[in-house]
């Protein structure tokens, strides 16, 4: 019987061959952990829901730097840590909403090391086309999607403040930003 670590060996490795189903796995698997973690600096849940999955595009984006000598759950958890430092910097202008992330966690060598591979020559050019890519998938987008995601996560507007700018519920406003987020995400698998 396989270990959890040999199963999530095997599941990146699958992933990294063009498997979305196996990174599906590890999003199901990983998802209640890294949300429980950072519900320890973020209050409101669909802040948390936002950090998860902009962390799980970030580490699909990333997943062929995965290094096999450091775990799936490490890796996951200093991306999630890293989006949500980025997204409290981002939202600061706009009042409390994630508390202060220090840098003291016990996870805090591993978070810098899973940076240090993200940040290298490769990694920027990736980045660069995977915006590049995210830019073409956005114009694709039913203009209402299209408009709030950008609200969303290029202005850092809260859902309510969508909805006013946008006339519509805030129920309304959720629900556009996630079938953008499918829509986007399954791009970028795609390619």
């Amino acid at each position: 019987m396989k270990s959890r670590l040999e199963e999530d060996r095997e599941l990146v490795e699958r992933t990294q061959t063009g498997d979305s189903r196996a990174f599906e796995t590890l999003m199901r698997r990983y998802t209640p952990p890294l949300a429980r973690y950072l519900h320890r600096f973020i209050r409101d849940p669909h802040d948390i829901e936002d950090v998860i999955q902009e962390t799980f595009i970030k580490a699909y984006m990333a997943i062929n730097r995965f290094r096999s000598d450091s775990t799936f759950s490490t890796w996951i958890v200093s991306i999630g840590t890293n989006t949500a430092k980025d997204s409290l910097a981002q939202r600061q202008r706009q009042g409390p909403g994630l508390s202060s992330m220090g840098d003291d966690d016990a996870d805090s060598k591993a978070m810098m090391e899973a940076r240090a591979d993200l940040d290298t020559p490769e990694s920027r050019l990736e980045t660069k086309e995977a915006l590049a890519l995210l830019e073409a998938a956005l114009e694709t987008l039913p203009e209402e999607q299209r408009i709030s995601f950008e609200l969303r996560e290029l202005e850092g507007l809260s859902y309510s403040e969508i909805g006013g700018q946008m006339h519509v519920p805030v129920g309304t406003v959720r629900s556009r930003i996630h079938r953008a987020r499918v829509t986007l995400a399954a791009a970028l698998r795609a390619h």
